[in-house]
């Protein structure tokens, strides 16, 4: 890949290494402007707890789904910031905190369905990026502010970055389009015990720690399922009670992720996952517009 030569003297707030959650939401536009209004779908959690990995000969840092599930792995180097998908055996720039306006960031890591929390990674892009401009921020805490746009996917697709934070708009994210009827974003990061970013408030520096969320603010606690026996074997039933079963993926440790072929979409779903290994998995099903996700431990037959 190709990089800016320029560079800012000093790294004053490094991408956080461990202790760190990420909580970003996806919604979607549920009825029409001039005052549209949007309704939380999805909830993507990420969490960084300081476990090293050794790749190539290099040393990064894991980032999992909170629930556990293995996502991929984080370095950080003079200000950029790499990522390693879980299902790569390449790692990609993410973020760069070294660079200077008027700069192009060549294959920049981008994928708007990791950051949705639907667990996948079919919409990963490598973007070239320009820089418009690059330096602290009295907004954040003298953190360095990069922003700019893409080369080659038209206005309105812009990008803004924070030191030590990520993307405002979540880990793999860029702004998504106004007119596109969907949205993301931040809900939550902290790091080391101090909220850093806030939806609503945005950049803060409060005492606390963010909490996974697992369904969207708007819904209710029924409207969750069930998935039982848990631990299994191999046959398990998934119970959305009431509501009907649109789709249904699952994930492994590693991050990868498989669609289940959903014939009935009926509430409750009978699953035999005897054909896979012995394991943790991450069952996600959604219900219309809504996602959730469940802990499967799959024992021996």
């Amino acid at each position: 890949m190709t990089l800016a030569l320029s560079a800012q003297a000093q790294v004053n707030f490094p991408f956080p290494d461990s202790a760190a959650t990420w909580v970003q939401y996806y919604e979607t536009m549920v009825s029409p402007p001039p005052l549209p209004t949007f309704e939380w779908v999805s909830t993507a959690n990420f969490c960084m707890d300081g476990t090293d990995t050794l790749i190539a000969g290099m040393s990064f840092t894991r980032l999992s789904d909170c629930a556990g599930g293995y996502v991929g792995a984080i370095r950080q180097d003079t200000g950029a910031v790499y990522f390693q998908p879980a299902d790569s055996a390449q790692a990609y720039l993410l973020y760069d905190f070294g660079v200077s306006m008027g700069d192009t960031l060549r294959d920049v890591y981008v994928n708007e369905l990791l950051g949705t929390g639907t667990g996948g990674w079919m919409n990963a892009d490598l973007i070239d990026l320009v820089v418009t401009s690059s330096a602290p921020s009295t907004n954040y805490d003298g953190r360095i502010e990069v922003q700019g746009h893409p080369l080659d996917l038209g206005p309105g697709i812009d990008f803004q970055w924070v030191e030590g934070i990520g993307s405002i708009h979540g880990l793999f994210t860029l702004n998504p389009l106004n007119v596109s009827g969907y949205w993301y974003g931040i809900h939550c990061m902290s790091h080391q015990d101090t909220v850093r970013w806030e939806e609503g408030a945005w950049f803060v520096n409060a005492p606390g720690a963010c909490s996974p969320q697992y369904v969207g603010i708007s819904e209710e606690a029924e409207s969750s399922f069930r998935v039982y026996p848990n631990p299994t074997t191999g046959k398990v039933f998934v119970d959305a009670r009431d509501r009907q079963i649109d789709e249904v993926r699952i994930s492994d440790a590693m991050g990868r992720t498989d669609p289940i072929l959903v014939t009935d979409r009926s509430p409750l779903l009978e699953l035999d996952l005897g054909d896979r290994s012995a394991g943790v998995y991450l069952l996600h099903v959604r219900s219309g517009r809504s996602w959730s996700t469940e802990r499967l431990l799959l024992l021996d037959r």
